[in-house]
């Protein structure tokens, strides 16, 4: 089975910046490698790229090492120029690469845990209070019957309360070909869902998979939106999670009583799989072990600490840009030996 991405659009959603795809996530990944991130890519074997040659170029990316880790074979086609549309990127890969079988169609802008298997069927989200979906006049809705089979689809209409979320699976090429010849392949707005409508009416059975954790990173608010969901904290380790103490005077470092609500907050938050945690103190390198020791005891998440740190005002200095914009850095002053973390943060 192949699995078709295609990026060949524009971005204009996203002026003044990299390529939408090309934007790096809170977590490091390019937004094309994030994509995939929470795909199941066993029934898988080949993953087709379609990309514009002038963004690869101008940025000297190399898209095969992006997805070294997933052991499938890669092929990449970069395009002179922008395609008239989603469906005539799809089949540009089709034809360039003789694309034969069944083929997975995923976006680039966003995610959603799945397991792809081969046949004619839709990935979609019932939109209810724990699936709130910005500007849903943005989607594509489709009507289910009692099995399941989907018996309407409709572009940026709302018809339902289940939308498409992006990921279109055909049980072959050839049937996706067939069925976009059927339509204007040069109208700008023509979108996957009008060749599965073209299928329903046909009499061509397409199924809804439902999916779970989606993010929707369609628009720069989307994306925006998204990366605020995660932080770095650098937390002080005495005076906020721990009573204060010193080297000198008791009660000593690594022998104080914590603070079980702001730890009790952390906790909360760093188990939610969004937050980073630096741990950061004036206890110098020595009592490196015993600090961790009384972390350990109390159970403080975190992914570092820094030590050696001077007993003085700090400064967070962070750069802001069109893909992070400001504010970047936000500080928090804590009264000493208060429990009150949750309040500010």
């Amino acid at each position: 089975m192949s699995l078709i991405l295609p990026c060949a659009g524009s971005s204009t959603r996203f002026p003044n910046m990299k390529p939408k795809w090309l934007l790096t996530a809170p977590s490091g990944n390019l937004m094309i490698q994030e994509a995939l991130k929470n795909i199941d890519l066993t029934n898988i074997k080949d993953i087709y790229i379609t990309c514009l040659k002038e963004h690869t170029e101008k940025y000297n990316l190399d898209i095969h090492n992006l997805f070294i880790n997933t052991n499938k074979n890669i092929y990449v086609i970069y395009l002179d120029k922008k395609t008239n549309n989603q469906p005539d990127t799809v089949l540009k890969t089709i034809q360039y690469f003789d694309i034969k079988g069944p083929i997975f169609i995923k976006d680039c802008d966003n995610s959603f845990s799945f397991d792809i298997i081969p046949g004619n069927y839709i990935c979609s989200l019932k939109i209810d209070d724990k699936n709130n979906v910005d500007k849903l006049y943005n989607k594509s809705f489709i009507q289910i019957n009692d099995v399941n089979e989907i018996i309407n689809i409709s572009e940026k209409n709302i018809i339902s309360n289940q939308i498409c979320i992006g990921g279109y699976s055909f049980s072959s090429s050839d049937l996706f070909i067939k069925l976009l010849s059927n339509l204007d392949i040069t109208n700008e707005n023509l979108f996957i869902s009008h060749i599965i409508y073209q299928g329903i009416i046909n009499d061509i059975s397409f199924n809804s998979h439902n999916i779970t954790k989606y993010y929707d990173w369609g628009t720069l608010d989307d994306w925006n939106k998204y990366k605020n969901e995660f932080k770095t904290l650098f937390i002080d380790i005495d005076g906020t999670l721990f009573l204060n103490s010193s080297e000198h005077f008791t009660p000593k470092w690594g022998d104080s009583e914590p603070i079980l609500d702001n730890i009790n907050h952390i906790k909360d938050m760093y188990n939610k799989g969004n937050v980073q945690i630096i741990l950061t103190t004036s206890r110098k390198e020595e009592f490196r072990e015993k600090t961790i020791q009384q972390l350990r005891e109390y159970e403080v998440p975190y992914d570092n600490i820094i030590f050696n740190l001077l007993h003085c005002k700090r400064y967070l200095i962070n750069d802001y840009s069109n893909t992070n914009p400001y504010p970047t850095a936000v500080s928090v002053n804590l009264k000493r030996d208060s429990s009150s973390l949750k309040d500010l943060l």
